[in-house]
């Protein structure tokens, strides 16, 4: 069953460093991913610990002249950054001139399919990663780790920014395992700023700003945004999965932002 949790209304639990929302909580939403938001105090850190077993994201959601530090190298950061974490790493980020709000993310490695070379980490600035824009001309999505975009070579996750114009409008759809794996896929949207629904087989589900909505794998739904359009994380785990669409054979199309397929037009970006 589809599960709205309105995060901003979650208790704030003080940390060294600021404070923490727990979005989303293995042990109580049974499920395999980890979602948090953490609040930093100017001049205090957040240090994402090496894991044995899993990936992890930690993003800016808001603040600025933050300092991350990941492998040795020090960035000056400002909000829509961040820094993907293969196990064994470990990254810091600090608030040196304002707060910050940062989205924790993380999910088990995916060991059901082969990976060629190791699999490593790292810092992205959202501006200067790859944009698409969909068939309909009203969605456009970056993303933060993707197999298929080549910024990872692992198949733990996939995440990253949408946006929907006025009146955007996803086909109504589902996930589900692919053939080749064992593992339920999960799927989570997490809006920003927009209102609208998200809808589903019974009914709707009204999203604003702070929503997380997590969809298991085998739920029809569609996200449609009011006049407000809506801006939103969108993550998927793992990079390992099957989606059908109803009745929209050109909603799984996406070109690729600033290219020329040779004739004027953008070029399809092709993904499994």
């Amino acid at each position: 069953m589809i599960k709205h949790i309105e995060s901003q209304k979650l208790t704030s639990i003080a940390t060294p460093e600021g404070s923490v929302r727990r979005i989303i909580d293995p042990s109580e939403d049974k499920t395999r991913l980890e979602v948090s938001r953490f609040e930093v105090e100017p001049g205090k850190s957040f240090h994402a610990n090496a894991s044995a077993d899993r990936t992890q994201v930690v993003y800016i959601l808001d603040g600025k002249d933050a300092r991350v530090t990941y492998n040795g190298t020090t960035h000056d950061a400002q909000r829509r950054c961040g820094v993907y974490l293969e196990p064994g790493e470990e990254a810091t980020l600090k608030a040196a001139g304002s707060a910050l709000s940062l989205l924790f993310v993380s999910v088990p490695k995916h060991t059901g399919k082969a990976v060629t070379g190791t699999p490593a980490g790292y810092y992205f600035e959202e501006a200067k990663l790859r944009a698409l824009i969909d068939e309909s001309r009203l969605r456009t999505r970056t993303f933060w780790v993707n197999k298929e975009t080549g910024l990872s070579g692992s198949w733990d996750l996939q995440i990253g920014r949408m946006i929907y114009g006025p009146k955007g409008c996803s086909p109504r759809h589902v996930h589900m395992a692919s053939k080749t794996s064992s593992i339920t896929p999960e799927h989570f949207y997490f809006i920003e700023t927009g209102i609208g629904e998200v809808r589903h087989d019974s009914g709707s589900i009204p999203v604003g700003p702070g929503s997380m909505v997590l969809i298991p794998a085998g739920d029809w739904h569609s996200l449609n945004s009011s006049d407000s359009g809506f801006d939103y994380i969108e993550f998927q785990a793992p990079f390992d999965f099957a989606t059908t669409m109803d009745n929209d054979p050109l909603g799984k199309n996406w070109y690729i932002l600033g290219t020329d397929d040779g004739t004027g037009k953008l070029k399809l970006w092709v993904q499994s």
